[in-house]
């Protein structure tokens, strides 16, 4: 690890568990020796909903004693250090908390990594701040991203408690607005700015890794600048996939000149002619067009006609995109009978994929629309012989990069998109150009020396990159996410991975990684079978439950 990408805790002595360590990296090597130990214990393996997982994978995922991919042996010492002698026998009452919580999800904490549910952690922090004294203990059971967590340390922020409405004394008094009995608005003291310590527990590896991500500080100038370096690095080797051509309004040659930057692009015979046709620097004259940089491209289902048998573009035949509307019932454009998607049957594709040497069948899709900027202004455009022929060389390389192709489990959720569009394996769910830059970004992370953290961005996008979008023709046409589900819509964005990628390592997360203190402790096991905790006690259980009855978290996490 290079000197500058090291945190402060790096060089300093760290005291973990009653323990000093010369620094945070002589701490993280002994624990983990404790943990292969431990792993080698039948009996430790037997706790209800320990992972499937070899030990190298778990130790490697885990930073004991603060994160374990696997139950946590260390609760009870997290729980007992530091704690006041005699906080267990002050009496503790507090009046039920009684008010409406409502928080919006705009908030950057909230939106830097995704999940299926999640409650925004200013949500957490009223109940929190009501129940509890700084350094008490909360527990979530159910963690999911670790909102409980940030919201436990949060509370000792006195921006963040202040932007909830509330007041903070120069002594770390918080009060709230009430009414007296008079009808007069008053001020009352209610809690205590500090931090809570959180005990975050969760079933999937999937959620406890984003947990402790979302609760562990970094060097910030470290993370912006070896996010930018891989970025950097990956924008060199695949920025030339998302070129398009601009074209001036009074050029009336442009068709005519897209189809000779086909033909040129159709030329080349390797990626390195391919990368130096569609550099920057290969545009210089005057009468040349301009790069533009696109930010996603439309993809639409084609069905056939059961009239005349001919394919009909789901886009073309359905979408009003002045009116913002997609029609249920349309005119096929060739014979005018009248459609709708339930009375069509899908247009199909068969093809070799070598990523696992099988022949598949998948419902043939074409792209309809290319959002792309030049500079700061934004275009749009129908994709022209340039664009198709673009997709066409890329669909015809290899990628150098290792990527998933495991086969979708069997389940509730998993087969919708087996049916409906044929996508078998993990890697069906991306176009062979996102899949390429995915690829390109993993093996990157995987070198990195702020590994988690990197991992942490990359799953942060790698949903968002994916088929599972919808794009929405009214409005602002902005592309949203299918939550909860695995369906895969008849119109779908296919996002501009380098730009994803740039929004969640620079824009959001760089503000977000230096404002944690680093205290829960995380751990995966289930929360019916808490071994271990009969003789603890906690100050505060805040519990939301998964909603494990309409959402298939397996599933959705795989």
């Amino acid at each position: 690890m290079k000197q500058d990408e090291m945190s402060e805790l790096d060089f300093k002595p760290v005291t973990c568990l009653g323990m000093t360590f010369k620094n945070d990296e002589e701490r993280r090597a002994y624990f983990t020796e404790e943990l292969r130990k431990k792993l080698q214990d039948p009996e430790f393996r037997k706790i209800e909903g320990f992972p499937i997982g070899n030990d190298e994978d778990i130790l490697a995922l885990s930073d004991p004693p603060y994160y374990t991919a696997c139950p946590n042996p260390w609760i009870a010492d997290f729980i007992n250090d530091q704690r006041p002698e005699t906080r267990d026998t002050e009496p503790c009452h507090r009046e039920p908390f009684a008010a409406d919580v409502s928080e919006g999800k705009n908030d950057p904490i909230y939106n830097a990594h995704s999940y299926h549910t999640k409650v925004p952690h200013k949500a957490i922090m009223r109940y929190i701040l009501h129940y509890t004294e700084p350094g008490d203990v909360v527990f979530d059971g159910f963690c999911g991203t670790g909102m409980t967590g940030v919201a436990a340390q949060l509370c000792g922020d006195r921006e963040v408690v202040m932007s909830l409405g509330y007041k903070v004394n120069m002594d770390g008094t918080i009060l709230q607005e009430e009414t007296d009995e008079d009808g007069k608005t008053v001020w009352r003291p209610f809690s205590k700015l500090g931090a809570r310590r959180a005990i975050l527990n969760d079933l999937s590896p999937a959620a406890t890794f984003i947990a402790y991500n979302y609760n562990t500080p970094v060097n910030v100038a470290a993370f912006e600048k070896e996010a930018k370096r891989i970025l950097k690095e990956v924008e060199t080797e695949c920025g030339w996939m998302y070129r398009t051509l601009h074209w001036e309004s009074s050029r009336t040659d442009q068709r005519g000149l897209c189809d000779e930057w086909a033909e040129k692009l159709k030329a080349c015979k390797t990626v390195e002619e391919v990368r130096t046709l569609l550099s920057p620097q290969s545009l210089v004259l005057s009468t040349d067009p301009m790069w533009g940089h696109i930010n996603y491209t439309v993809w639409s289902d084609v069905f056939v006609c059961q009239e005349c048998t001919n394919e009909v573009v789901f886009w073309e035949a359905a979408v009003d995109q002045e009116a913002g509307k997609v029609h249920d019932e349309f005119p096929c454009p060739h014979c005018g009978a009248t459609l709708s998607k339930r009375t069509m049957d899908r247009a199909w594709v068969t093809r070799f994929d070598k990523a696992i040497g099988k022949t598949i069948r998948q419902a043939r899709q074409v792209p309809v629309l290319i959002n792309y900027s030049v500079g700061k202004q934004r275009y749009e455009k129908t994709p022209d012989a340039f664009d198709l022929a673009l997709i066409e060389t890329i669909e015809a390389l290899d990628i150098p990069h290792w990527f998933p192709t495991n086969r979708m489990p069997e389940g509730y959720n998993t087969e919708q998109p087996k049916v409906s569009h044929g996508l078998t394996n993990v890697h069906h769910f991306y176009t062979k150009r996102n899949l390429w830059v995915l690829g390109g970004f993993w093996t990157l992370t995987r070198e990195s020396s702020l590994l988690s953290k990197m991992v942490w961005v990359c799953t942060g996008i790698d949903t968002i990159c994916s088929k599972l979008l919808n794009f929405r023709v009214a409005g602002s046409g902005k592309p949203t996410p299918l939550k909860g589900t695995l369906y895969t819509s008849s119109l779908y964005p296919e996002l501009n991975v380098l730009n994803m990628f740039y929004n969640k390592a620079v824009l959001r997360l760089k503000p977000i990684v230096d404002s944690l203190f680093g205290l829960p402790i995380t751990e995966t096991r289930s929360a019916d079978r808490l071994d271990g905790y009969a003789d603890l006690s906690f100050d505060y259980i805040f519990t939301d439950p998964p909603f494990g009855g309409n959402l298939m978290y397996s599933e959705l996490n795989f």
